[in-house]
């Protein structure tokens, strides 16, 4: 079933063509003025026998990484997973094909921008938050609330996927090759739902 799911991946989370990009970003943009969210998200995991250490995140436990980027209905339009947790969300997001395709202006509306959290490096195209070093102003405090309201579509897009799809709270799969797949089926799914 996963390798049927893989199979719709690329005709089920798409990016919006420029058009749709211009009315996805008009809806997104009547709240936040932004054409999507970014984020990266942990799947626990039982620890693979193979570079297990590789496996674990900051908090102690194993997972693999889930790089989503969503509109907002909450619908993945760019999903990839695999990466060890141990990773940095922006060493996966340089090295993600959607990060290419960003930098080079392919896929964005002229105007368009993407939120990402502090993990990510501010972009043109890619708007982070302002470091509170206490020593912020009251506009860029007020941008940074902001920024952190409506970059929670792709937190409660998460949250639905595990809602929906239980077993993603923990990956009981011995073959870590075989993962990445099960993340992005339910991705597809979940896309699917909606």
């Amino acid at each position: 079933m996963c390798n049927v799911l893989s199979f719709m991946t690329s005709d089920v989370i798409k990016w919006p063509s420029i058009e749709n990009a211009g009315l996805n970003m008009s809806a997104f943009e009547d709240k936040w003025g932004v054409t999507a969210a970014i984020d990266g998200c942990h799947i626990t995991i039982k620890a693979p026998e193979i570079e297990r250490d590789s496996y674990f995140n900051r908090k102690g436990f194993p997972s693999i990484l889930l790089q989503g980027v969503c509109d907002h209905e909450m619908t993945f339009i760019d999903a990839s997973a695999g990466w060890p947790d141990s990773v940095h969300d922006a060493r996966v997001f340089r090295n993600s094909q959607i990060s290419t395709v960003m930098e080079n202006q392919q896929i964005l509306h002229p105007d368009g921008h993407v939120l990402g959290d502090s993990a990510y490096p501010l972009e043109t195209y890619l708007l982070t938050p302002y470091r509170d070093n206490g020593h912020l102003t009251r506009k860029k405090s007020r941008y940074s609330y902001l920024h952190r309201c409506a970059r929670s579509f792709i937190e409660r897009c998460f949250a639905q996927l595990k809602g929906t799809f239980c077993r993603l709270t923990y990956l009981d799969m011995s073959r870590t090759d075989m993962i990445p797949k099960v993340i992005i089926s339910a991705c597809v799914l979940h896309n699917i739902i909606i």
